[in-house]
């Protein structure tokens, strides 16, 4: 059965307008909206053909209106809209739409679901967290007197914090005492480690260099009757300074640096036959200087 549309322009025919069957009748005591907007709205749900029997009487102020549904106007819904007519018309649609359970599918739009796609994220340019030295040089040590000697080392320097670290290996050469009336020889092999603190300009570099360091002490005889040889391990502090220049991707330096060895060693002959031990005390401290060049890599 079809059902009718009823249309009011104003209230004076609102309230006594009786619900005739299967009739769907909207009053309205304003132009704004008009009753016949609204009907115009409502069409765009459904056919005027498709909606139930239904009284609705809207009252409208400047800023609110109250929409009364149902038979006994006991359903009354307050909206909160501005001046716009025809914003009010759509509004009251809705609400009398919902109210009534007819707001079809189409008028809601049916979502489409898509797969989550990550923001793109920025690109952060990798950081190398430092720099690393290999290099080599020439010594000249000074402790029982001055002899040469070269010096290996690897170094690992935090880039941007000036702060860092050093390996190095150093081989003078033999050194001589008198002893008896002849000549004994000796050497240190050491190796040390230690912190490494840089200040860098453009074309100049200064670093600050202080750490611990280990040795093997060799001695030997010549020239006496028997001639013996002995080892014995030793250990010690180191500080130095260095000034670098850099060139291309390497750096030349020039350091300089004194060694405390802190077990004291001494060489000495047992006589073959009756006789007095004699003994010499080796050097507890040594300078070296040294001048070289490292490769500077990542």
């Amino acid at each position: 059965m079809l059902a009718a549309i009823w249309v009011a322009g104003t209230a004076e025919a609102g309230p006594d307008v009786s619900l005739a069957d299967g009739a769907f009748v909207v009053i309205s005591d304003s132009n704004c909206p008009s009753a016949e907007a609204v009907r115009e709205e409502l069409l765009g749900f459904r056919p005027a053909g498709e909606w139930p029997a239904l009284w609705v009487a809207i009252r409208a102020t400047p800023q609110v209106l109250v929409v009364e549904i149902g038979p006994q106007k006991t359903n009354p819904r307050q909206l909160d809209v501005g001046p716009d007519c025809a914003a009010r018309a759509t509004a009251v649609a809705v609400v009398i739409s919902t109210w009534t359970g007819d707001l079809p599918v189409e008028a809601e739009g049916t979502p489409i679901l898509q797969p989550a796609t990550p923001p793109p994220q920025p690109l952060i340019p990798k950081t190398n967290p430092g720099q690393s030295e290999i290099g080599a040089g020439l010594l000249a040590a000074t402790a029982g007197g001055i002899v040469p000697g070269v010096r290996l080392e690897f170094g690992r320097m935090r880039r941007g914090s000036g702060f860092g670290w050093q390996f190095d290996l150093t081989v003078p050469a033999k050194r001589q005492v008198a002893l008896g009336g002849v000549v004994a020889s000796w050497m240190r092999v050491s190796a040390g480690i230690g912190l490494d603190a840089r200040w860098a300009a453009r074309r100049f570099s200064l670093d600050g260099e202080l750490g611990g360091i280990a040795a093997l002490t060799y001695g030997w005889g010549q020239g006496y009757v028997a001639n013996q040889s002995d080892w014995s391990p030793t250990w010690g502090l180191a500080a130095g300074i260095r000034a670098g220049m850099p060139w291309g991707r390497a750096r030349l330096w020039l350091d300089l640096r004194a060694v405390k060895w802190l077990l004291e060693q001494s060489v000495q002959i047992d006589p073959v036959t009756t006789g007095t031990t004699t003994a010499a005390n080796l050097p507890s401290w040594d300078a070296q200087g040294a001048i070289g060049i490292s490769y500077v890599f990542q």
